[in-house]
């Protein structure tokens, strides 16, 4: 993850982050897990980081958002 996050970086193009299996997260857990992935990523606010769960379906209508609009960019 690290790598193809730094790759992506450096070579300017536009990706987002997927954290999954947030439905094993506590409440308190999730901004500082949010954090530390974040940190470790080396990634700014500018990079989305979509938090989803399969289970419970948390952040899958976002995640169709973002793959909507960035196919909307390419027609």
């Amino acid at each position: 993850d690290c790598t193809m996050a730094q790759v992506f970086l450096n070579m300017g193009r536009p990706f987002l982050v997927i954290a999954n299996k947030l439905d094993k997260l506590k409440k308190s857990e999730i901004d500082g897990n949010v954090g530390l992935i974040r940190d470790r990523l080396a990634l700014d606010e500018s990079v989305p980081l979509i938090l989803f769960s399969a289970e419970k379906g948390t952040g899958k209508a976002e995640l169709l958002g973002e793959i909507a609009s960035r196919l909307e960019e390419k027609i």
